[in-house]
């Protein structure tokens, strides 16, 4: 077996996904709110573009925390359930769980809004 992975390594396989969902959605939210309600007299702005940008970044950093989990879960597939091996084996399960999930959020909200007409009065 190789080295044990370091602890970020393996908490950015488990949460480099969902956090950058995360922060893909604070984005949009906010970038929605400055398109609909810009300031005063100022130009709104383009949110689409920026939007996309952002949930390809986003999209980017959750493939990579996905390939990071497959290669610990590969590295300590051996390893058994002993400590620290057996802990980032465990942790590497739940990120090649959690990554396409996120992933699928960040690429179904970027379709919608490439495509969905923006600032709706419901």
């Amino acid at each position: 077996m190789k080295e044990t992975p370091s602890n970020l390594r393996a908490w950015f396989a488990v949460l480099g996904g969902p956090l950058a969902w995360a922060a893909y959605h604070v984005a949009s939210v906010a970038f929605g709110f400055a398109r609909c309600n810009p300031p005063g007299g100022r130009p709104s702005v383009a949110m689409h573009g920026l939007v996309l940008a952002v949930a390809a970044a986003g999209a980017l950093t959750a493939v990579t925390a996905e390939l990071l989990a497959w290669r610990l879960f590969s590295d300590t597939r051996d390893a058994g359930s002993a400590p620290p091996a057996g802990r980032v084996h465990h942790l590497a399960v739940i990120g090649l769980t959690i990554n396409p999930l996120a992933l699928a959020i960040i690429v179904m909200t970027a379709v919608a809004v490439a495509i969905d007409p923006l600032c709706h009065q419901g």
